[in-house]
C-alpha cells in the first residue's frame, strides 16, 4: 500500500510537470501572436499546441536518433523560453480561487484518474504492438523494412513517439501508461476551469458551456477500462471533443483571426499523424477552417506561406516515417512504393489493409474479415450491433428528435448547421473506413450532444443554475461507478520471458512468441528487440545492425 501510494504521487506530479513543460513550449513563439484569437483566449490551447510542436520535433528527430530523455534535455531551453514570455505576458495573472464545488470537483477527478492508471489489465491491441512500437522507438530510430520484421512497426502513428518522450522522463513504460491520463486530466481540468463561473452560479451557461458541461462525465469516462493502456484511441476521442469546442468558440465569435484558422487546420493535420482515423475529424477541420479563410479574406501571402511551411514540417516526416517502415509512402496502403530493397511484400500490404478495415466491419479475425473488405455481407450484423449500441442509438434519436423540435418551433439554427458540418463529414468518412463505434464515440456524442446544448443555451437563466449541480452528480457517479478497487504498480509491462528462437536462412536469430498458426493471436508485450509472431525465413539484415533495417531476399 505505501508502495502504491508513492506511485500516486509520482504520477500526479509527473502528470503536472509533463502538462507546465509542453504547455511552455506550446506559449513560446506561438505565430501570428499580434493577432491573438478567441482560440487563444482559452489558455489550455497552449498545451494542445505546445504538444503538436513536440510532435514535430520528435518526427524529425526519431528519423536519426531514438526518443529518449535527450529529448527533452533539448526541448528545455525553448520551454524556459515559453515560461519566460508567460511571466512577461502576465499570463499567471488572471489565476484566481475558482469556487469550492469546482475544486471538490478537479480533486474527486484527479484520485479517480490515478487510480484508473494504476491497472495493467492492458487492451488486446496494447499488447499486440503498442508496446512494441514505443519500445522501438525508445531504443531506435526510424529504420528501413522494420515492417519485413514485424508488420504493425508499419502502423504510422505519431502517438507512440508521445508515448516514447513520456518514457523517456519515467522509463520502461511508466511514462507511456501515464501518456493517456495526462491527455484526459487535461481535458477534464480544461471543461472544469472553463465553466467554473457555472459552477459558481456567476455565469449564465450558453452553447459552449452547455456542450462542454454535457461532456464532461463522458471525458471522465474516456479511459475508464484500461486507461494505463498507451492506445492512440483516447487521443483520438478526447481531441475531437477539443477541436469542436473550438469549432464553437469560433461560430460564436464576433471576429476570428488569422491565428485562428491556423490553429484549426494545425489541430487537423495533428491529430491525423497521431492516428489516421482522426481523418475524418481532420477533414471537417480544414474544410471550416478554408471556409473561414474565404469569408474573412484573411489570405495575405506573409501569413499563408509561413502557415504551409510549419504544416509540412508536420506531415512530411511523417510521410517519410511510413515510407522508410514499409517502402510505401501510402502505407497501409499499396500507394507510392518507393524503389529502395526493403519494400515490404505487395501482397502483405494488401492483405494488412483488408484486414484492418474488414474487422472494424465485421469484428471477425482471419480470413472472414479479410473477406469483409470486399462485400457487403457485414451490413446486417453491423446494423443489430449499431442498434444495440447505446452510444450511437441515443446520440442519433437526440440529433433527430431536437432538430425536428427546432423545426416545429422555427428555431434560428444557424449556428447548429455550421457545428454539424465538420460532425457529419466525420462520421461520412467513418462510415466507408472503419464503422466500428471505438473509433468514433465522441462523435456520436457530439451530434446527440450538440442540438441539446444548443436548446439548453436557450432556456430561462432560473432553470440553467441547476444545470451545473446535476452534471457534477452525474460525474460523481460515473466516478463511483467505474473506480478501480485493484490497484496495481504503473507500467507493469507482462515480459516474455522465455520467447522462442527463429533463424531465418541469413543466420538471424528473432525471438518469437509463442502463438497456434492457425489462431489469431499475436500477443507479443514487451519482448526484446528483434521479435516478431511469424516472420519469413527469407528475412536479413540490410547491414550488421538493426538500426540498417530489415529486407526479405528475393529468389
Amino acid at each position: 500500500m505505501p508502495h502504491l501510494l508513492l506511485q500516486s504521487i509520482t504520477l500526479l506530479a509527473f502528470w503536472l510537470l509533463a502538462f507546465a513543460f509542453i504547455t511552455a513550449i506550446g506559449f513560446a513563439r506561438i505565430p501570428f501572436r499580434t493577432q491573438n484569437g478567441v482560440l487563444t483566449e482559452n489558455k489550455f490551447n497552449y498545451f494542445w499546441y505546445g504538444l503538436g510542436k513536440c510532435i514535430l520535433f520528435l518526427q524529425l528527430w526519431n528519423l536519426f536518433a531514438p526518443v529518449n530523455f535527450f529529448c527533452w534535455a533539448i526541448l528545455l531551453p525553448i520551454a524556459l523560453d515559453g515560461l519566460r514570455e508567460m511571466i512577461k505576458a502576465r499570463f499567471f495573472s488572471s489565476v484566481k480561487f475558482p469556487g469550492w464545488i469546482t475544486v471538490v470537483l478537479m480533486l474527486l477527478v484527479a484520485v479517480f484518474l490515478i487510480t484508473s492508471s494504476l491497472d495493467n489489465s492492458f487492451i488486446y491491441d496494447t499488447i499486440v504492438y503498442h508496446f512494441y512500437c514505443i519500445n522501438w522507438a525508445n531504443h531506435y530510430p526510424s529504420t528501413p523494412g522494420a515492417a519485413n520484421l514485424y508488420i504493425y512497426l508499419a502502423v504510422n502513428q505519431s502517438y507512440f513517439l508521445y508515448a516514447a518522450f513520456l518514457n523517456g522522463l519515467w522509463g520502461h513504460y511508466a511514462g507511456a501508461c501515464a501518456s493517456n491520463g495526462l491527455l484526459t486530466i487535461a481535458i477534464c481540468t480544461e471543461i472544469i476551469c472553463n465553466t467554473k463561473a457555472c459552477f459558481s452560479g456567476k455565469k449564465k451557461v450558453d452553447f459552449l458551456s452547455a456542450f462542454q458541461l454535457l461532456f464532461l462525465p463522458i471525458c471522465i469516462n474516456a479511459g475508464v477500462q484500461n486507461l494505463s493502456s498507451p492506445t492512440p484511441d483516447v487521443f483520438v476521442n478526447v481531441f475531437t471533443f477539443k477541436v469542436l469546442c473550438d469549432v464553437i468558440r469560433c461560430i460564436e465569435a464576433k471576429q476570428i483571426t488569422f491565428q485562428d484558422i491556423f490553429l484549426l487546420a494545425f489541430y487537423a493535420l495533428f491529430g491525423m499523424v497521431m492516428k489516421l482515423s482522426f481523418a475524418g475529424i481532420g477533414f471537417g477541420l480544414l474544410f471550416m477552417a478554408l471556409y473561414w479563410l474565404i469569408k474573412t479574406k484573411r489570405w495575405k501571402a506573409a501569413q499563408i506561406w509561413p502557415s504551409i511551411g510549419i504544416y509540412a514540417l508536420l506531415v512530411l516526416p511523417w510521410i517519410v516515417r511510413g515510407g522508410i517502415a514499409s517502402g510505401y509512402l501510402g502505407f497501409p496502403l499499396t500507394l507510392f512504393p518507393l524503389p529502395v530493397d526493403w519494400l515490404i511484400l505487395k501482397g502483405n500490404v494488401i492483405n494488412f489493409a483488408d484486414y484492418i478495415k474488414g474487422f472494424a466491419r465485421s469484428h471477425l479475425h482471419g480470413p472472414p474479415a479479410i473477406e469483409a473488405a470486399h462485400n457487403y455481407s457485414w451490413v446486417h450484423d453491423w446494423i443489430i450491433r449499431m442498434l444495440s449500441t447505446l452510444g450511437a442509438v441515443l446520440p442519433v434519436c437526440l440529433c433527430i428528435g431536437l432538430i425536428v423540435w427546432f423545426r416545429i418551433r422555427r428555431t434560428n439554427t444557424r449556428k447548429l448547421n455550421l457545428f454539424l458540418i465538420p460532425v457529419l463529414i466525420t462520421l461520412a468518412f467513418w462510415f466507408f473506413m472503419a464503422p466500428d463505434i471505438r473509433f468514433a464515440p465522441f462523435t456520436f456524442w457530439a451530434l446527440g450532444l450538440a442540438p441539446l446544448a444548443f436548446l439548453i443555451a436557450g432556456f430561462n437563466y432560473k432553470w440553467l443554475k441547476a444545470m451545473p449541480v446535476v452534471i457534477f452528480i452525474c460525474a460523481c457517479a460515473v466516478m463511483y461507478k467505474n473506480r478501480n478497487l485493484d490497484m496495481q504498480p504503473i507500467g507493469d509491462v507482462p515480459k516474455i520471458n522465455n520467447p522462442g528462437i527463429f533463424t531465418t536462412r541469413s543466420g538471424l536469430k528473432i525471438n518469437i512468441v509463442h502463438n497456434n498458426p492457425g489462431e489469431d493471436h499475436w500477443e507479443i508485450g514487451d519482448c526484446n528487440i528483434p521479435c516478431s509472431v511469424f516472420p519469413d525465413s527469407a528475412l536479413t539484415l540490410r547491414g550488421k545492425t538493426i538500426t540498417e533495417g530489415f529486407r526479405i531476399e528475393r529468389k
